[in-house]
């Protein structure tokens, strides 16, 4: 048996032909044998993007102040509801204890109005009784019909004045009370916003801060993320978007890796970027992908405007791969089978592989292989 084989570089690819001489080996099921015809393929597309979790929080800093904690660094994982950054809280606490003490005192205020004003209704002008031992009291008895007869005053519009001035006092001081209230729910949020807390299971994917760092408000602390769901962010050219919906399928390569990753269309974004006419899709990864926030990665996808010229095209079935190199065993008018090293397309549509070289349409091969099928020797 000889065996020929011709190196040509080809689009950074290096293309083997051989033709491997057989001897009849045993027969192959009529069902197993495949004709291989041409077929006109969608062009192939590969458009870069990159990973990043599917959920992801950036935690900034909402209040001016010393880093008191931090939880830990980038890939410690924590719970729900973990405690991940806080705040020196000190001087937030001093300000809600002076707010309550005001809270007292406003409490108090409101009380007392409501006193005089009950005092002022059951004994009006009551306090210039008491000096006088009862006497104005008596006097208006006789002097409050004349001046009302005289034109000089009303007695029923001035007690309805004083009641009037004392209820003024009660909303006062009830208001007094809301606005110390709500100073300490200012002082309560403010506390609040201290501390950042998981919003979920995840880990810490960066950490911007230590402790003892003086923060401002809007200044960044830490990003935490779920990496246990991860997606592929790409910016699809507008004229693609017609092959792809949510809950399509598509493949993706990874940065490093030969194998293709099937993924999933999960979200495609409402608006196109007027600049590059893209529009920003995200496919979701496999659970259990080894993939890593911020890596490198290609979404591969058919584009329906363009045509590749008439290829031969084999089920992927039939491929055998003899190291890294495909091949197929190739059945000969006689029955006999022979080994075809052949390039394939990058992907394969349908469950059908376009062959660039190795073999032509009308050539017979197997279309499913098994560790038994051979080359007579």
């Amino acid at each position: 048996m000889k065996l020929f084989l011709t190196s040509i570089a080809c689009t950074g690819i290096i293309f083997l032909s051989s033709a491997l001489a057989s001897e009849p080996a045993g027969k192959i099921d009529q069902a197993e044998i495949y004709t291989v015809s041409s077929n006109s393929l969608a062009a192939i597309v590969r458009l870069g993007g990159s990973v990043v979790p599917e959920k992801i929080v950036n935690f900034t800093a909402q209040m001016p102040g010393d880093v008191n904690f931090v939880a830990g660094s980038e890939g410690d994982a924590f719970k729900n509801g973990a405690i991940l950054v806080s705040l020196n809280m000190k001087s937030l606490i001093a300000k809600r204890q002076q707010a309550m003490s005001q809270l007292a005192s406003a409490e108090a205020a409101y009380r007392n109005a409501q006193v005089q004003y009950n005092l002022e209704r059951v004994n009006p002008n009551s306090q210039g009784n008491q000096l006088l031992g009862g006497a104005p009291d008596l006097f208006s008895t006789f002097s409050d019909p004349m001046r009302s007869m005289m034109g000089q005053g009303n007695q029923r519009v001035e007690r309805n004045s004083s009641l009037y001035a004392r209820s003024v006092g009660i909303e006062t001081a009830s208001n007094s009370v809301q606005q110390a209230q709500a100073a300490i729910r200012e002082l309560d949020e403010s506390l609040k916003n201290t501390i950042s807390y998981a919003p979920f299971d995840g880990v810490i994917v960066n950490k911007m801060v230590v402790e003892g760092d003086i923060v401002q408000p809007g200044m960044p602390l830490i990003n935490f993320a779920d990496i246990t769901r991860l997606q592929i962010r790409v910016d699809v050219p507008s004229r693609l978007l017609k092959v792809i919906k949510v809950g399509s399928k598509a493949q993706a390569q990874l940065d490093g890796e030969t194998n293709l990753v099937p993924v999933v269309v999960e979200r495609i974004f409402p608006m196109a970027d007027s600049g590059g006419h893209t529009t920003t899709v995200k496919f979701a990864l496999p659970a259990g992908i080894e993939a890593h926030s911020g890596m490198y990665a290609e979404i591969i996808l058919a584009d329906p405007g363009s045509k590749h010229s008439a290829l031969p095209a084999i089920p992927k079935s039939a491929i055998v791969w003899r190291g890294s190199l495909p091949a197929v065993f190739q059945v000969r008018e006689n029955g006999s089978l022979k080994l075809r090293l052949i390039r394939v397309d990058e992907m394969p549509l349908n469950g059908m592989v376009s062959v660039i070289s190795g073999i032509k349409a009308g050539d017979r091969i197997v279309t499913q292989p098994g560790p038994n099928t051979h080359i007579s020797r």
